[in-house]
């Protein structure tokens, strides 16, 4: 009397989007970006970031940071088209916006963060005064080089005077060079062969010496 309820063809926009039909690939093709692929965004906008925040650059770190961006925006860029062309993908983009748009937002603060260097400027601003304390000591002591360690944020392999300036040589930073903070007090220090200066703030300098 009733009939037969009419059945949703297997192939029908709803049936793939919500039931049981959508193929496996076809599910995580037109679904949101997850947890795991926020986190790599994260991760990669936070090494670039620490790659950045000191002259010269961590270039492993860099690097890494570089190619786990690359693999994101090959994972996501490809997704979002799909999502776009397929009906029965567009649902999903409107109701998961926040979760598509949280990974090219992630990737746009990194950028400008990068563009005004602001890690490097954050990590001098917070370590200028350990390292000025200790610049003055050496000078004070009359010594020409003081032990490696730590000067406020920045690990140092060395820490030497020349005429009233001292020097930060900075670990592991740089490719092809080596990279340091100088304190010079009474302007900028004299130029060598193998040295040079770009003025930062104050008595600060940034050092660079190509091996």
């Amino acid at each position: 009397m009733f009939g037969k309820a009419q059945e949703q063809p297997l192939d029908s926009p709803m049936t793939r989007y919500a039931g049981p039909g959508v193929r496996p690939l076809t599910r995580v093709l037109i679904g949101p970006p997850g947890l795991p692929l926020i986190s790599v965004t994260t991760l990669a906008g936070l090494l670039l970031l620490y790659g950045a925040s000191v002259p010269g650059g961590y270039f492993m770190t860099s690097i890494f940071g570089g190619l786990l961006a690359m693999g994101v925006a090959m994972v996501w860029a490809p997704r979002l088209l799909v999502g776009l062309v397929r009906a029965d993908g567009r649902p999903g983009l409107r109701r998961h916006w926040a979760r598509w748009a949280a990974i090219p937002l992630l990737g746009t603060v990194t950028a400008v963060l990068l563009t005004f260097d602001t890690s490097y400027a954050v990590r001098f601003a917070l370590s200028k005064d350990s390292m000025e304390a200790i610049a003055r000591e050496l000078v004070a002591g009359g010594k020409t080089s003081a032990d490696p360690g730590w000067a406020g944020l920045f690990q140092v392999s060395s820490v030497e005077r020349q005429s009233g300036a001292v020097t930060f040589v900075l670990e592991d930073t740089g490719f092809l060079a080596r990279y340091g903070l100088t304190w010079s007090p009474d302007g900028k220090p004299g130029v060598d062969s193998d040295a040079s200066y770009r003025h930062l703030t104050g008595p600060w300098y940034e050092w660079m010496e190509r091996f």
